[in-house]
């Protein structure tokens, strides 16, 4: 019955292992079942066995048509890797990662992974999907439909597997329904693969976007193509028609100009002209890149008031201007004579009267018209005159004669438009006056330092010249005249005086006046206005016996003479009790410039935040002109003292007491040092920034004068404030030293203890660490042996940094020290090597056994007697006495005098008996 039951149990069990070891050959492989490849690139077929057999033969295979398994590659049982068409070599023998090139469609299909060991194999399918790339291509053309233009885009995706999906996008939009038209189509070729072709249309006049773009999603793509287009659109140009005057080859032409600018695409530009006359005109197109010319010049003379039109239109697009110009019209209406200095008189305009021996006439004419031109020619009494006629004027150079006279005429003429103008000029014969002489009118100017002289001079006149002046009243000046007669002739000297400096601009004349002036002669003189003077105001912060003063520096660079400074601070006057001014001599520099400087030396704690006004006066300015500062502000105050502690081996302590104020003034300070009725002053350190001062004095001393006291720092400055600042010295002390490693303690004569402890031999770097009570911040720790000799220490610790040997045993006296305080301890060094210490652990360890077998022993025997005690009184005696001869042996440790059995003890009672085994082992560092 056994028998079957462990049969069956047998049978699930390897059931249930067969399920397992299924499992884990499917979980064994780690591959991808489907992978894409695209045409002509590359792709990679992962398999990797994770499983822990161990593989003897792995490959890649596909069935062919006969459903034969064909190796493709993988490595054989001895090893050798092997490949064949498109296959690399996989990487490894578990790991059949492989890369195929990818060449042709008949690629696609399943894979196989095969691993195979030496006790099953393990397998999986992998389906290789072959796509193709498209070709994208984007071209474009112009088509013309019901005589209106279009722009045709083709997108083309050839080659693609699968079908290429194609969409349009006119500035990141999809097009318009009512202006855009899509028709696509999809040719397939006979290798499997599709081309897509996508044609859009729209009309070139509807549409401003001139960039179009295709977009092209296909699944080798990682994100959709786009290609992008430059098509044409239309733009409405700025159409403009001028007509221009020309003259060329001695010929007047009248050019009309018709212009297209900015207009996509050109315009054609075509033309509306009159009926050619016997000279027909001439045209002349230019076409730039963002305008078209169009030009036609015409003869002024045939083409007088004809319309010219131009139009402005293109071949397949609905638009059209037209501008249409009409050439001028030219007249001459009237020649007369103008500015008639010699008219006889203003209701006879026409007659003209000259006087025998005049020179240099000039008759100006004006001609009224819109002609672009004419030319005048005049004539006396039929013949052409010598003189020149230059524009409208008629120039007679004389001298003039008598027979002169008579009647001219001057006609004005453009090609066939002509107008006369006919005058009468008589002489009259000249009449002899008294001599005179114009006199030579000049004016000088010399400037000095402080003034201008104007000189106005009329020389070599007969009779003699008035000279006189005009001038405004503001100006304060001076006039100096003189007369002076020379071989007939007379000259009169006029010298006008005024400042060098003026503030405005002025402007005199001198005004000479003589009968041969037909007015009087006028010669302006515009003064120099004087430059504004240059003012500067700097500051500075200087100190001076512990007061911070304003030094102000006022500099003025003005012309001559120099500027008046006066100063003025806000709210009241300057005290000159508190303030002190001092004036520079004035500097001339050259080209008349003089510099004046003004400072004033300002205590600022008694004007902080005060304006403080620089006041200029100078010819130079309208008004006085005012440079202004503020003086600083006082700050805040601060102060401060703490102790400082200087090295141990010196005993000096500072007492450090620190000052910084925003205030001008430097105060004194000192220390009131206990027990002590005067103040102590020290020297000082102090540092000024501009308004700012920081003083800092030091006191020094020995912490055992004022340990526990006070010191005091005494503040006091001129302005009568004092400030007291107080820090105690502390109170220190050290009462005693720990000795921290394992010691034992022997007592000395005086009360004194002495640390015992015992070092290694043949160990260097052993310390013995020391610690001190008490409360000062640091300690000084010096060693030495009893015979004086020095010890090493290092911080609070006794140092052996050599090997230790019998040579270093000893007392040692330390000492803990913080300035006057002290402490010491003794130590009693032992030195023990390591065969000592074992030989001490052996016999320590011996004399253990024996006492404790000897004890066991003797309880042993003691438990006997005290059993038998009750035969007999003999036997209790003998027991007595062997009892008494033991106590003999064992002693209290505790009292040596006490024995530990009594001698009555009751013949029923065994006193408990307790033994002390003391183990002493002296400590090692």
């Amino acid at each position: 019955m056994g028998l079957p039951i462990f049969f069956i149990l047998a049978v699930l069990l390897n059931c249930a292992y067969s399920g397992d070891v299924q499992d884990l050959k499917t979980k064994d492989l780690v591959h991808h079942q489907t992978v894409i490849g695209i045409l002509g690139e590359e792709v990679y077929l992962h398999c990797l066995y994770t499983g822990e057999s161990n593989i003897v033969l792995s490959s890649w295979n596909r069935f062919d048509s006969t459903n034969k398994a064909k190796k493709m590659a993988g490595y054989k049982p001895n090893g050798t890797p092997f490949s064949r068409e498109n296959f690399d070599i996989p990487a490894s023998n578990t790991n059949l990662t492989v890369k195929v090139n990818v060449t042709s469609f008949d690629q696609e299909g399943e894979y196989t992974c095969v691993f195979d060991s030496e006790e099953d194999g393990t397998k999986d399918t992998t389906f290789l999907s072959v796509i193709a790339r498209p070709d994208v291509e984007v071209t474009s053309k112009k088509e013309v439909v019901n005589s209106t233009l279009y722009h045709a885009v083709t997108c083309s995706a050839s080659g693609a597997k699968p079908k290429a999906v194609i969409r349009w996008e006119i500035s990141g939009a999809l097009p318009r329904d009512d202006i855009f038209s899509v028709n696509m189509i999809n040719p397939v070729h006979p290798n499997g693969t599709t081309s897509s072709i996508s044609v859009l249309r729209f009309p070139l006049i509807m549409n401003n976007e001139s960039t179009v773009t295709c977009v092209v999603e296909h699944p080798a793509f990682t994100e959709p193509k786009r290609a992008n287009i430059e098509v044409e659109t239309f733009v409405s140009p700025v159409i403009s028609m001028k007509t221009v005057f020309v003259q060329e080859g001695g010929e007047d032409f009248q050019e009309v100009i018709c212009t297209a600018t900015g207009g996509r695409p050109h315009p054609n530009i075509t033309w509306i002209l009159p009926e050619f006359k016997d000279t027909p005109p001439v045209q002349r197109n230019v076409s730039k890149p963002d305008s078209v010319i169009s030009s036609y010049r015409f003869p002024s003379d045939p083409y007088e008031g004809e319309n010219i039109s131009c139009v402005f239109s293109y071949m397949f697009l609905p638009f059209m201007n037209t501008r249409t110009s009409t050439l001028p019209i030219y007249y001459l209406s009237s020649l007369r004579l103008i500015e008639l200095d010699y008219a006889i008189n203003s209701e006879n305009q026409t007659s003209l009267a000259l006087v025998e021996g005049d020179t240099d006439i000039t008759i100006r004419m004006d001609v009224l018209g819109n002609v672009p031109s004419y030319k005048i020619k005049c004539s006396r009494e039929g013949q052409p005159l010598p003189e020149d006629v230059v524009g409208n004027n008629l120039f007679i150079r004389g001298p003039v004669e008598l027979h002169f006279a008579g009647q001219f005429l001057c006609q004005a003429s453009y090609r066939r438009h002509q107008v006369s103008l006919q005058f009468t000029i008589e002489v009259n014969p000249k009449v002899l006056l008294p001599v005179t002489f114009p006199p030579n009118v000049s004016v000088n100017l010399v400037e000095n330092s402080d003034y201008i002289h104007i000189e106005c001079l009329a020389s070599n006149a007969v009779p003699a010249a008035n000279v006189s002046w005009v001038l405004p009243q503001e100006i304060n000046s001076t006039v100096q005249s003189e007369n002076t007669h020379h071989n007939g002739s007379y000259s009169v000297r006029s010298v006008l005086t005024v400042p060098s400096c003026i503030a405005r601009k002025y402007v005199i004349e001198c005004i000479v006046d003589h009968p041969d002036f037909l007015e009087k002669e006028r010669r302006q003189i515009a003064l120099p206005v004087c430059a504004p003077p240059n003012i500067t105001l700097q500051s500075d912060v200087e100190w001076d016996s512990g007061i911070a003063y304003a030094w102000l520096v006022c500099s003025v660079q003005s012309q001559t003479p120099a500027a008046a400074i006066t100063w003025t601070v806000e709210r009241d006057s300057i005290d000159i009790s508190s303030s002190e001014f001092v004036m520079t001599q004035s500097e001339f520099q050259q080209s008349h410039v003089v510099v004046a400087q003004s400072v004033a030396r300002i205590p600022i704690y008694s004007h902080a935040g005060c304006t403080v006004t620089c006041v200029v006066e100078h010819r130079g300015l309208e008004k006085p002109e005012n440079k202004s500062i503020v003086l600083p502000f006082l700050g805040p105050s601060a102060s401060r003292v703490f102790l400082g502690e200087e090295r141990l081996d010196t005993d000096i302590w500072h007492a450090v007491c620190e000052y910084s104020g925003v205030n001008g003034v430097k105060p004194n300070i000192s220390w009131v040092l206990p027990d002590e009725d005067t103040a102590t002053q020290e020297t000082p350190e102090f540092e000024y920034d501009g308004i700012k001062v920081e003083v800092k004095t030091i006191h020094e001393f020995e912490l055992s004068q004022y340990e526990g006291k006070d010191l005091i720092c005494l503040i006091q400055n001129k302005l009568g404030s004092d400030e007291r600042r107080t820090i105690r010295v502390p109170k220190y002390s050290i009462s005693s030293i720990e000795v921290l490693n394992e010691t034992t303690l022997d007592r000395r004569s005086h009360g004194q203890n002495e640390h015992r402890l015992a070092l290694q031999e043949n160990l260097s770097n052993q310390k013995i660490l020391l610690r001190a009570h008490g409360n000062a911040p640091s300690y000084k720790t010096t060693c030495y042996k009893e015979d004086g000799s020095a010890a090493d220490t290092m911080d609070m610790a006794l140092v052996f940094t050599d090997p230790v040997s019998e040579q270093d045993a000893g007392l040692y006296i330390c000492h803990i020290s913080y300035h006057h305080h002290m402490a010491k301890v003794l130590i009693r060094v032992d030195v023990t090597s390591e065969e000592t210490q074992h030989m001490i652990f052996i016999i320590i360890c011996f004399s253990s056994a024996t006492a404790i077998t000897l004890i066991l022993i003797i309880v042993l025997v003691v438990l006997c007697k005290s059993g038998r005690s009750h035969t007999s009184q003999k036997v209790q005696k003998k027991n007595r006495t062997e009892r008494e001869s033991l106590a003999a042996l064992m002693q209290d440790p505790r009292c040596p005098e006490r024995p530990v059995i009594p001698g009555t003890a009751g013949p029923h009672y065994a006193e408990l008996v307790h033994y002390s085994i003391v183990f002493d082992v002296k400590s090692t560092v």
